[in-house]
Parts: C-alpha cells; sequence; structure tokens
C-alpha cells in the first residue's frame, strides 16, 4: 500500500471515531464521526444513506446508537444527522448512556457463579446450563432492546414468585435446554426446580433462591430507568392495515393540514412526534417493521422517542433552540416580531417558579418547516456554498447581504422550474433572506436583535453549554438559544473581516458597530476567555433617541428635557456619565438634536454609536472622526489625543467625544481652559456619580481641580431597581452644575451644585434649590452670555418644556413625532419664532414688514428629509404671516405668544404630516 492511501486509511478513521482495526461489530455498527470543541464533545452519526428509520424506535437504529455509547463513553451531544438534525444532550442523553450500561450490567452476572461449586447433585450440570442461558438470553436481548429485557426479566422474576404460591417449586428437572432462549422458554425454565425424590431439597431450594436474588440484584440496577409507554402490536397492526385500505387516513389528513407556508407558521412546538408527521417512514414502515421483528412476549413495543427526546433542528443551524418550555416555570405573555420580508417569528416569556429571573423563548420558523421545503432550501444552500463571487467587497454587510439574497431567489426559482414545484411570491422572497440569514448574515442572533425589546445579548463562554441571555426591557433573561462553536467562529470571522481589525490569541479582543441592526459588538476570545468566544451586542436606535422619546419611556421628565435643551442651545460644556448599559449614548444623541443647525459638530468615537449620517440627512454640519479602539492599540488607527489635537485645529465648533478616558483628557481640558474648544464639549464618561466622574478626572486622569471647573454640568444617568425589582430603568439621577467658587483643596462635595435631582418614591427628577430659587451659576452664565436676565431663561427653560412634553404627549397617538424628523422640524420652527421675536423686538416695522417668509423657505430648502409636503408649508407660512404684529403689540408675554404660534403649527404639522414617518 503506497503511502498516499495510507494516509487515506488513517483520515477516514479519523473522520469515523477510531483508529482501529474494526471488528464485526464495528463493521455493522452506524457509520459517525467526533466532533471535539474545547468545551464539548459531539458524536455524529450520518443517517442520510440509511434505509431504517433514524430512530429510538427502530431496533437497528437503537442497536448501533448503543453500541457506540459504549464505546464513545464521554461525549456531551449525540446527533442523528439526517434531512433535520436531532440533537441528544443532557438528559436526554444521559438516559441514552443509562440503556447503553444496561449490557454492561447483565454480562457481568455472565461469568457470576450459577451454581454453588459445592454442590454435588447429579443435576448440578443441567442446572448450570440453564441458568446460564437465561443470562445470555437477558443479555442478548439488552444489545437489541434494553427495556424488554427488563420488562421480561421483571416478569420472569413474578413468575417465580407466583410458582411458589402456588407449590408449583417441586417439580423435577427433565431434559436438557439449548438454543435461543425466548419469552416462552424463559417462562418453563421458571417451573424447573431441582429436587431428589418427592421432596424439595433444603439445598436445592437456597441454590434457587440464590440465583433468584441475583436475577432480582441485576433488575433492581436496571430499575432506575423511567418508565416508558408501550404500544400494543395489535393496536399498531390495525393502524398500519386501517391505513393501507384507505381508512385510517390520519398521516395523510395532517400532510394536507400542512400544505402551505411554514415560514409564516410557528405555532408548534418541534418535538420528534411531529417531525416523524412529515416522514413516512416514521409513521408507518417503522412500526410495521417493528411489529415483525419483535420479539416481545406480550406483543408489546416499546415507544422510547415518547421519553427521550431529542432537540431538532434544521441542517442549516448548528444552533440550538429549546422549543420545549421547563416544567419549573409558567406563562407570562407573547407576541409577534415582524422582522424582513413578512417573516414572523413567535415570542413567549416565561417566568421561573422557584427564582427570580425570566424565560425568553422564540420559535423559528425554519426550525418547523416541512419536509419538501427543508430539501429544497438545502439544496440552494449548498449551491450557494459552492459559489465563489469575484466582484464583491464583502466588507460591506449591507451589499453582501442584498448579494446573496438576490442569488439565493435566483436559485430558488431555479430550482422550482427544474422540479415543477410552485411557490407564492411571498414564500419566494421569505426563503431567499432565510438562506442570506445563514450564509452571510447573522443567523438566528438576528431573530434576537430583531426584537424592539431587546437591547443587549450576551453570549458567555462556553458558548454551547451556557444559554444566550438578553436584556428585555431593562431586565435581564435566560433564552431557550444556545450557539454552537460553529456559528460563533463564523460569526467573529465576518466581524474581523467588517472592521477591518485584527483578532486571533495576540489580540483577543474584537470591538465594532454594525450599523445595519443598529450594534455595537464586543468579542474576547482566548486566552483572556480561557473557555472560548464571548460575545456582548448592545443594540442602539437605529433612528435616532429624541427627548420627548426619553420623556415618554421616564427617562427625564418635561422640565428636565427643557433644561438639557437650554443647555445644549448655550453651548454649556457637559459630560453625561453613568454605568454600562444606563443611556448615556441615547441621552447623548437625543441633546445633539438639540444643538442648533447652524453650528458645526465634531464626532470622536473608537466605535461608532452616535447617527452621524442621519443628522447629516436632517441637515445638520457634522464631521466624524475615528479613533483608536478603547482595548487594543493597532497601528493602523489614530490614537484618541492625535485625534482631538486633529479636531480642535478644524475650526470652531461644537465638540462631542464618544467617550472621555484616557490622556487626551488633558488636552481637551487645556482647549477647553484657553477657549480653543469652540462652542461647546460633551462627551461621555463612565461614573456612577459626579463625585466618582471628579475623583476620575482629577486624580485618575491628572487634570488639574481648576481646569476641571471648564466643565459647567456633568449629567448621571443611572439603572434604577424601583423597590428591589429585578428591572432596571434607565433614569436620568442627577444634573449637577460645577460651582466657580475658589475652594482651597476642594471635596468632590464641594465642586458640585445638584439642579435636578432623583426621587425614587416619585420615579422623577426634581428640581433642586439652586434652580427653584434661581440661584444656578450655570443659568446664570447663559443668561449673561444672552444678554437676558436670570427670570426670562427660567421662562425659557419652562417654554421648552412644553414644547417637548406636548410632543410626547401627541406622540403616543402619533408615534412619527417621536422621531428624529419631526422633532428637528419642531426644534426648527422653534429657533425660527424665537429669532424672528428678537429682530421684531429689536428692529420693529423695519423687519416687521418682511416677517418670517424668507427664514421659512431658506429653512425647507435646507431639510434633506422634507417631512411635510406643500399644503403644509403653505399653511405654515399662512400662520406665521402676522407673527411679528402680534409681538410688537405684546411683549410682556411674548413667551407665551411664541408658544401659541409654535402650537399652531405643531397642530397643523401633525394633523398634514402625520402620514409621514410611519
Amino acid at each position: 500500500m503506497n503511502i498516499k492511501a495510507k494516509l487515506q486509511d488513517a483520515v477516514n478513521a479519523l473522520n469515523y471515531g477510531s483508529l482501529s482495526v474494526p471488528d464485526k461489530k464495528d463493521e455493522e455498527t452506524c457509520s459517525y464521526r467526533i466532533k471535539q470543541t474545547k468545551n464539548r464533545k459531539t458524536i455524529i452519526i450520518n443517517c442520510r444513506e440509511c434505509d431504517s428509520g433514524s430512530s429510538l424506535n427502530d431496533i437497528h437504529c437503537r442497536k448501533n446508537i448503543l453500541s457506540i455509547l459504549q464505546k464513545e463513553v464521554k461525549a456531551d451531544c449525540l446527533v442523528l444527522s439526517r434531512l433535520y438534525e436531532r440533537d441528544y444532550e443532557g438528559e436526554a442523553l444521559f438516559l441514552l448512556y443509562t440503556l447503553a450500561g444496561f449490557e454492561e450490567i447483565v454480562t457481568a452476572y455472565e461469568s457470576a457463579e450459577k451454581v454453588p461449586g459445592d454442590c454435588t447433585l447429579s443435576e448440578k450440570k443441567a442446572c448450570e446450563l440453564e441458568r446460564k442461558e437465561i443470562i445470555a438470553s437477558f443479555a442478548k436481548t439488552v444489545e437489541n432492546d434494553p427495556l424488554k429485557a427488563r420488562l421480561e426479566m421483571k416478569r420472569f422474576i413474578q413468575g417465580k414468585m407466583l410458582n411458589k404460591t402456588s407449590n408449583r417449586d417441586t417439580r423435577k428437572v427433565t431434559g436438557k435446554v439449548t438454543g435461543k432462549v425466548t419469552g416462552k422458554t424463559l417462562n418453563k425454565i421458571s417451573e424447573k426446580i431441582p429436587v431428589k425424590g418427592s421432596e424439595t431439597l433444603p439445598i436445592c431450594k437456597a441454590c434457587s433462591e440464590r440465583f433468584y436474588h441475583m436475577l432480582y440484584e441485576i433488575e433492581e440496577k436496571l430499575s432506575g430507568f423511567p418508565e416508558v409507554p408501550v404500544i400494543k402490536k395489535s393496536e399498531i397492526r390495525g393502524t398500519v392495515e386501517n391505513s393501507e385500505k384507505g381508512i385510517g387516513k390520519t398521516i395523510e389528513n395532517t400532510l394536507e393540514k400542512m400544505e402551505g407556508n411554514l415560514i409564516k407558521d410557528t405555532s408548534g412546538e418541534v418535538t420528534l412526534a411531529e417531525i416523524s408527521r412529515h416522514f413516512p417512514f416514521l409513521a408507518r414502515a417503522i412500526w410495521k417493521e417493528k411489529m415483525e421483528k419483535s420479539e416481545c412476549a406480550v406483543g408489546e413495543l416499546f415507544d422510547y422517542e415518547s421519553s427521550i427526546k431529542p432537540h431538532v433542528r434544521p441542517p442549516f443551524s448548528s444552533s440550538r433552540v429549546y422549543a420545549d418550555a421547563p416544567e419549573n416555570t409558567e406563562f407570562l405573555e407573547c407576541y409577534d416580531i415582524d422582522g424582513r420580508e413578512g417573516r414572523r417569528l413567535e415570542v413567549s416569556i416565561y417566568r421561573y417558579i422557584d427564582r427570580p429571573e425570566k424565560l425568553y423563548m422564540i420559535r423559528p420558523p425554519e426550525y418547523n418547516l416541512r419536509e419538501e421545503d427543508l430539501r429544497l432550501l438545502e439544496k440552494v444552500r449548498m449551491r450557494m456554498i459552492r459559489h465563489r463571487p469575484k466582484d464583491l467587497a464583502f466588507t460591506d454587510p449591507v451589499v453582501a447581504r442584498e448579494y446573496f439574497r438576490r442569488m439565493a431567489k435566483k436559485l430558488l426559482e431555479e430550482e422550482l422550474l427544474a422540479s415543477g414545484k410552485v411557490c407564492s411570491p411571498d414564500e419566494l422572497e421569505s426563503y431567499a433572506d432565510l438562506l442570506a440569514r445563514y450564509t452571510n448574515g447573522l443567523g438566528i442572533v438576528e431573530d434576537l436583535l430583531s426584537d424592539a425589546r431587546i437591547t443587549d445579548v450576551y453570549i458567555n463562554a462556553p458558548a454551547d453549554k451556557n444559554p444566550v441571555h438578553v436584556v428585555l426591557e431593562g431586565e435581564e433573561c435566560v433564552s431557550n438559544v444556545f450557539l454552537s462553536q460553529d456559528d460563533l467562529d463564523s460569526l467573529v470571522s465576518r466581524f474581523r473581516i467588517i472592521s477591518g481589525r485584527p483578532f486571533g490569541e495576540a489580540i483577543p479582543v474584537l470591538e465594532l458597530n454594525l450599523e445595519d441592526f443598529g450594534v455595537r459588538v464586543s468579542v474576547i476570545g482566548d486566552p483572556l476567555s480561557a473557555s472560548g468566544l464571548a460575545y456582548a451586542f448592545r443594540k442602539h436606535s437605529l433612528s435616532p433617541w429624541t427627548l420627548p422619546k426619553l420623556i415618554n419611556t421616564g427617562s427625564v421628565s418635561p422640565y428636565a428635557a427643557g433644561l438639557l435643551s437650554f443647555l445644549m442651545d448655550g453651548q454649556a460644556s457637559v459630560l453625561v456619565a453613568g454605568e454600562v448599559g444606563a443611556g448615556k449614548t441615547s441621552l447623548l444623541s437625543a441633546m445633539l438634536l438639540e444643538i442648533p443647525q447652524k453650528y458645526r459638530i465634531l464626532t470622536i468615537e473608537d466605535t461608532h454609536e452616535l447617527p452621524i449620517e442621519k443628522l447629516q440627512v436632517l441637515g445638520w454640519k457634522v464631521q466624524g472622526m475615528s479613533s483608536q479602539s478603547s482595548v487594543l492599540k493597532s497601528g493602523a488607527e489614530m490614537s484618541p489625543e492625535t485625534a482631538l489635537r486633529a479636531a480642535l485645529r478644524l475650526g470652531n465648533s461644537a465638540l462631542v467625544l464618544g467617550e472621555v478616558r484616557g490622556e487626551e483628557v488633558k488636552v481637551l481640558y487645556e482647549a477647553m481652559q484657553v477657549g480653543k474648544a469652540g462652542n461647546s464639549v460633551i462627551g461621555t464618561i463612565h461614573g456612577s456619580s459626579t463625585e466618582n466622574v471628579y475623583e476620575r478626572i482629577v486624580h485618575t486622569l491628572g487634570v488639574p481641580p481648576s481646569s476641571f471647573k471648564a466643565t459647567d454640568a456633568v449629567i448621571i444617568c443611572s439603572g434604577i431597581r424601583l423597590e428591589g425589582s429585578m428591572k432596571k430603568l434607565k433614569r436620568v439621577s442627577r444634573i449637577a452644575e460645577t460651582t466657580s467658587a475658589v475652594i482651597e483643596n476642594p471635596q468632590p462635595s464641594d465642586i458640585f451644585t445638584d439642579i435636578m435631582k432623583y426621587d425614587a418614591s416619585q420615579d422623577c427628577l426634581l428640581a433642586g434649590k439652586a434652580l427653584e430659587q434661581g440661584q444656578s451659576e450655570l443659568i446664570e452664565k447663559i443668561a449673561r452670555k444672552w444678554g437676558i436676565s436670570i427670570d426670562r431663561a427660567l421662562k425659557s427653560i419652562e417654554l421648552r418644556a412644553r414644547i417637548k412634553e406636548k410632543i410626547a404627549v401627541e406622540g403616543l397617538k402619533k408615534p412619527f413625532l417621536l422621531e428624529a424628523e419631526a422633532v428637528s422640524q419642531a426644534n426648527n420652527m422653534f429657533w425660527l419664532l424665537s429669532n424672528c421675536m428678537t429682530k421684531s423686538r429689536s428692529f420693529g416695522d423695519e423687519y416687521a414688514s418682511n416677517p418670517v417668509n424668507n427664514p421659512v423657505g431658506n429653512f425647507a430648502n435646507n431639510s434633506a428629509d422634507n417631512l411635510v409636503n406643500n399644503s403644509v408649508n403653505n399653511s405654515l407660512n399662512n400662520n406665521t404671516n402676522n407673527l411679528a404684529d402680534n409681538l410688537e403689540s405684546d411683549c410682556r408675554d411674548d413667551l407665551d405668544m411664541l408658544y401659541r404660534q409654535w402650537e399652531i403649527w405643531f397642530e397643523n404639522f401633525a394633523r398634514k404630516g402625520q402620514g409621514i414617518g410611519k
């Protein structure tokens, strides 16, 4: 044999589980292979070419499965690979190993002493042979049908007890038992006890009792397996015969009812019983074969599948989705998610009754497809895998996803035409999107990210042993999804390509942003995560957050929203602080909409989360800049310090830092102190309180206390657990200003004055004394810069609060009013009307002769997303033509008049533009 042939034999042996020379028993065993990962060993049995039923109820399959488990004694999962993949793990695999151990239990007694060695009776050899044949019979049966062997042994022992009570244990042994021992033979043997003469010998009775004690001992060791339902042969025979005669057509009727698009049918639990309805050989042929082959003495078959249930999944997904809710849960609610291309996903929420946690369950439709649909999809998927496009930049996930979707649709059409099958356009789109999801998308992770109620998705290592965790509206829940190592490896490969950043043992951290899903991804691997890959998906809204939307979620109060709008308009320098997942970036995004469009904005982020492109479309002048990853340094990226110095040279702009964290802070505060930072500086920083922020910036990062006072305000975002509940609510818990007083060796508590503070009893931000008494240094600073009194500045805050509250209230009925498009329109109109009011007060009739037509027209032209049609613009112009005259008539209540004018515009806008943005 040449070297090539030897190498091929070695590879084949590795693939199928052993390098040893197969014996006769091995040759009869189904082909299988071992898949070994760092934390998991999986046995995969190839059932695709097998003529048997690929079921535990099939005598041939069961024998082979148990034989394999006897050799592979420490697996974590057993997979029967046919059209569907059936995974046995956990309790199911434990039961299979228990059944596989029955043979070892029984065969261990074959070499045990059956008759005492000191027996001198002439019947000794006959007794010993009979008892060996009894044990051998059980050993033979246990290979194919362990439960049958247990039942026969139990009845054999019970029969002996009946014989004793009926005084039939005095019969003399006659003849010799040879050949195969069946159930009937066992009954005959049980009646034969050696005797001498007409009286039972005490030695024979003790010997017999000893043997039956051995059988009882074996039966006791087998009794730990749970009881399994038994199906009578007569019942199976009648069902099969009726089906063949056309009377009992339950299977056919069921399959007819299942005609249609199962992509939309996710109502059922995916169990093997349902899968068998898709496969005639499981519903008819297997059971008919069992009836013919079974040698059970009472004409019975054991339904192994009813007690040992696998997790069923399609072949294109190696992740496991558990369809059955655990017994220790109770149902809470369910809802549907409408995803891409009409895909509907069923979600159920359960509550554990023995621990304070919830269970989040999804039922993807692809886990419940018809056999013919699954065959079609698998055939097209294999064609897609073999396809290698040369003209596609896969670093763009949106382009690549659309490319594969179109390719899948084209291949599906070709297969349907070739086979003569039909498929509706909606089904075709759904199947094409399904294939794109599992070839170039995120697979089942997309389903989790498509739920608007989920904010975070966590995958802890080892992922194939730990369920995926989700944060559902602030409450962390365990899910019914277990991602496989293959899926995790595939995801990280795609993320590495998309981000352009290295990832491996040398650099075990990867961070990127998936714009198409609105998700920030963090991945860690070996050696940082010794148990394997771990993921964190943090969602941010695909559309920018707005202050009215945050009002409706309870994060801020209307008055707090008015104050934040005033601070942004007043070009204050603000730090937004909080722990991870507290809503810092969401609040920062909403605050950016409160910066007038006339000002330029520069952003610096290591992972892009701010809605820069959306702001640009809405008319804001935003320039985004990228900096080095916050965790690992890459030579191809600019350090945050360098990016900041470059930003300071780009002219007068509002500067936004995605995260304040390192040496660049010194440069930032130096620029703020000498006025080089432009209009204002806004950034996020990790810290649970104002004191923590001060300690970190001053003592950890080395910024002098005098320089820190360039920060006008610190806003704290917190995850609040009201009354100690498991649910975390995202709330702005504190808005504090920095004092300008000169304090020697100041303590953190001396630096800040609360403007607003959260009251948990009312679940609301309340005004502090400085704000109530009009003694806020920051508001006075902005008022002085604007040339107005503090009272007028406070009225301006109240006016903005009324506007935000009006939008929030109307947004409950018309959600499009809460989105960035509508809020930006409302803010722009407020600034226009406010500007007109200021000019009319300054110039009187000179400006009143030409009021707001030109500003409104310029505003409408500058807006890339024109949310109102011409009729809305015309109505707006008509309503504001006499604005200057009205403002001149009553300057004392000009802010109230400004609100009334804005309200007229807003109501008209809400009425005319209600179909926009839906």
